[in-house]
């Protein structure tokens, strides 16, 4: 059975219901949930479980029709296999468990970067590109490279090698198909571990000197967990854009991944981190 979370928050139980819910793929009632949590817990009681359905429906509204569980105040019930969306899976093991660092094992979070990236172009329908360190390329071509692609200016500023990514993972822009610059740049962190909070802030004062952009750019973040309202006010303090895990899924529902091989890599990085 999936690791039970930190039983003294709604949040967390939540979270495990949700991914205990479509990786076994079947129903949790209520009564079963009540059981299997008192067993980790003994403190817990009726109204914490009532309000970890409540959290449950909440989320089933802020996925739409996208929604990946069903439920009726009673009982939460899968509408998907967990093998046909694992970016989902990805997601809720990152938001329960964090990232994991072990020598000789792939942590996901480059992995989680390209999944931002087809998020990302799915909601432009633009384009986008993960620059994130480490690179094969250093951050100078890259710059040079995209800026060709968007039409914009390469700015006065040389970035080091110390900048590594001076805080942007992926740069996205909505083209309008004239070969000119004046467009939608976004900015974008990614966030796959607890501490997105106390990430360093992309400097836009430094990318405005690496490019000399035609419009502004927005900032922005991609975290795997879903916000609460309280969280949500928070991160927009810091970021102008936010995609939680509701935005990263509903981008890429029943969309064709541009990256071909990321699902599979993601549904096999997934069968580890479980096991």
């Amino acid at each position: 059975m999936i690791e039970f979370p930190n039983t003294h928050s709604i949040y967390s139980i939540a979270e495990w219901v949700e991914l205990y819910v479509i990786y076994e793929n079947k129903p949790l009632y209520k009564s079963t949930m009540l059981a299997l949590l008192q067993a980790n817990d003994g403190n817990l009681k009726e109204e914490d479980i009532d309000s970890v359905i409540g959290e449950m429906v909440r989320r089933k509204n802020l996925y739409g029709d996208s929604a990946p569980f069903e439920t009726d105040g009673r009982s939460i019930k899968p509408k998907i296999k967990w093998k046909d969306k694992p970016e989902l899976i990805m997601c809720l093991i990152f938001s329960l468990f964090g990232v994991e660092k072990k020598k000789g094992k792939d942590d996901g979070t480059k992995l989680f970067e390209r999944l931002s990236r087809e998020a990302v172009k799915s909601y432009l329908g633009g384009e986008a590109e993960v620059i994130g360190f480490p690179n094969e390329k250093k951050l100078k071509e890259q710059i040079d490279c995209l800026s060709k692609r968007m039409f914009e200016q390469v700015g006065p500023r040389c970035p080091k090698p110390k900048d590594k990514d001076k805080g942007v993972d992926i740069i996205a822009w909505k083209p309008h198909g004239d070969n000119r610059s004046n467009q939608i740049i976004l900015l974008l962190q990614c966030g796959a571990g607890f501490n997105h909070s106390q990430k360093k802030g992309i400097s836009i004062t430094a990318w405005c000197e690496f490019v000399n952009w035609s419009a502004k750019p927005i900032q922005g973040i991609m975290i795997p967990k879903i916000a609460s309202d309280e969280e949500w006010i928070e991160i927009r303090d810091d970021y102008t854009l936010i995609f939680d895990r509701v935005r990263i899924y509903k981008a890429i529902y029943q969309k064709r991944l541009s990256d071909s091989k990321l699902k599979k890599q993601i549904l096999d990085w997934c069968k580890g981190r479980l096991n």
